[in-house]
């Protein structure tokens, strides 16, 4: 990352960091954040868990809200490998989620899981940090239609419930690997919180990439995971969609009038 901040500010890319959304300003030419105006051109919200709110201001996102997912994995706190490469499960196709896998940290570290439970609010990482009340009504909404109204939803919530214990998550382990050290070689490690799109009108939880925009502004609402947002591919897929066609297209117009 430092490298490529190095290379991107060589090319005259300005980083503003601790700069929180505030409004959108009335020409939709810019926004306001850490209480500085910033216009553009053109506008990218790649916000993760407030690129909802953000697409609302614009007057996208008007079929979907996005519900917080807390994923805790357990580390091994041995120093053998007894794994040395990613493990993953055949995924169930009926949900976004992935299911309890083995990842391999750049360090060796190996860690178990993740659990995905939903999250009181959208920063909800750990006790009572960052409580925000109006998310937690918004988020216990959305959860509770769901539990209420989808089967499958429900018995989602049921399972992931049971990955609080420790033991039950490495029990789901074993069926990858066989020869898991005892569960008191593992510790909690720092949650993650995933910004899980649903859509509104058959409160379905969205699995693929969800963009929407116009000529002023393109928002990245489904970028669910870092493998999404730190994707290369992804990148250029935007840009190539969203931003160089819309400025063709805007130019093949302005020649025809």
């Amino acid at each position: 990352m430092k490298a490529l901040g190095g290379e991107l500010r060589e090319k005259e890319v300005r980083f503003f960091f601790n700069c929180p959304y505030g409004r959108k300003l009335n020409d939709d030419l810019g926004v306001i954040a850490g209480g500085k105006i910033f216009k553009a051109e053109k506008i990218i919200n790649s916000a993760g868990l407030y690129a909802d709110k953000i697409a609302k201001d614009f007057w996208f996102s008007k079929d979907y809200e996005l519900v917080p997912f807390k994923g805790i994995y357990l580390e091994y706190k041995g120093n053998d490998q007894f794994v040395k490469k990613n493990i993953y499960p055949v995924p169930d196709i009926r949900f976004p989620f992935l299911g309890v896998h083995f990842t391999v940290r750049v360090d060796g570290k190996i860690k178990i899981g993740p659990t995905a439970m939903p999250a009181f609010w959208r920063e909800n990482y750990e006790g009572f940090n960052s409580f925000n009340f109006k998310e937690l009504l918004e988020t216990m909404k959305w959860n509770a239609l769901m539990f209420i109204k989808k089967p499958e939803f429900r018995r989602l919530a049921i399972e992931e419930m049971k990955k609080y214990s420790k033991r039950y998550l490495i029990e789901q382990a074993k069926k990858l690997v066989h020869n898991i050290p005892s569960a008191d070689l593992f510790k909690w490690s720092k949650p993650g919180i995933r910004a899980q799109l649903v859509d509104k009108r058959g409160l379905t939880l969205i699995q693929d990439f969800v963009v929407e925009g116009d000529k002023y502004s393109v928002h990245i609402l489904n970028a669910i995971s870092p493998a999404f947002t730190a994707s290369f591919p992804f990148a250029r897929y935007v840009v190539e969609k969203y931003i160089a066609e819309n400025f063709y297209k805007e130019e093949v117009l302005d020649g025809e009038v």
